[in-house]
């Protein structure tokens, strides 16, 4: 009977190991997998905040913004030329600010506190009414053709009749002339803006966030079932100090050893598989921006989940050691 308990014993100190281990794992990717911090110095190492011009130019060439409030020398913008407009316009310091607000808006739609993730475009909105605004249009019309002098003569009739000008790249000498003309545009074109855009939204049914949600309560759970085993080996093999000190011991030693190594050494293969579960999985949930971002998310992920990993299995192993360690001096006074 002693032997049998002794066997079931060492069987959950096995499968404790084991589970600790993936608890480890599972409860700090809950903790910081799912909050925007985790992934804006990665971000920004992969130059995610400099991709928001191009993602808002494609916006302004695929969405339904009624570009006939537009000047005419904006209607029709190609996404590159979109792109360059919004370069010109914001600072680094705003697209830097509306990324932050991108990510937070997405970890917002993620965790299930919005229906929606979206990006704010007042900044560029107010943008366009400064004088921002008219060096990006007159950036805009530096790539145009040079003006002829029957376009001049035209523009200049144009300007006095307060009629819709034709733009070209007009010489230096009109630039005071046209400045009050491409305000009143701008005016324009910042109300056929909308204040924000969304980057994704909720289904109305099967949302796929659901799924996540439930996946997420397991992993904030994944610590009863170690602590589960960890009480049943106690239950069948502890029967004095020094037997307690070596059962927890020994286990908490190893499961301490195991964390640190994968805590060490597991960015490669911990890289990997989180890279294919966003290429796998997250299509239906993630933004389609972030989707190009794989890589740069899984890196983020690994470095923010594998330092507690290390940490905590330290600990373990530390409290395993001197349990071990004072089991020996147990015996010894005995």
């Amino acid at each position: 009977m002693e032997l049998i308990k002794k066997t079931l014993a060492a069987i959950f100190a096995v499968l404790f190991i084991i589970t600790a281990v993936a608890a480890l794992i599972f409860f700090n990717f809950d903790r910081k997998a799912f909050t925007a911090e985790t992934y804006q110095k990665g971000f920004a190492n992969a130059n995610f905040y400099d991709r928001l011009p191009a993602m808002m130019a494609e916006t302004m060439v695929t969405t339904s913004t009624n570009q006939e409030q537009f000047p005419l020398v904006m209607r029709g913008m190609s996404t590159q030329a979109w792109d360059a407009f919004f370069r010109t316009l914001l600072p680094q310091d705003v697209l830097n600010a509306m990324a932050d607000d991108a990510l937070n808006s997405t970890f917002a739609y993620l965790n299930m506190q919005a229906d929606s993730a979206q990006v704010s475009l007042t900044p560029l909105k107010t943008a366009m009414v400064s004088d921002a605004g008219v060096q990006a249009v007159l950036t805009i019309l530096k790539t145009q053709p040079d003006c002829t002098l029957q376009q001049i003569g035209q523009m200049t009739i144009d300007l006095l009749s307060n009629s819709q000008i034709q733009f070209c790249n007009p010489p230096q000498e009109m630039t005071p002339f046209l400045t009050p003309v491409i305000q009143s545009q701008m005016q324009m074109v910042s109300l056929a803006i909308p204040d924000q855009f969304a980057l994704i939204s909720a289904p109305p049914a099967n949302d796929p966030r659901q799924k996540l949600q439930d996946a997420r309560l397991l992993m904030r759970l994944s610590p009863i079932v170690p602590l589960g085993l960890l009480l049943l080996m106690t239950l069948l093999a502890v029967n004095s100090l020094k037997s307690w000190l070596n059962w927890w011991g020994i286990p908490f030693l190893i499961t301490g050893g195991l964390a640190s190594l994968m805590g060490l050494s597991g960015a490669p293969v911990v890289g990997v598989v989180f890279q294919r579960i966003l290429v796998n999985r997250m299509p239906a949930i993630l933004p389609p921006i972030l989707l190009d971002y794989t890589g740069e998310l899984a890196s983020s992920m690994v470095k923010a989940l594998l330092n507690p990993v290390l940490l905590q299995g330290l600990v373990l192993a530390v409290i395993g050691l001197v349990m071990v360690v004072g089991a020996f001096f147990v015996k010894a006074r005995k």
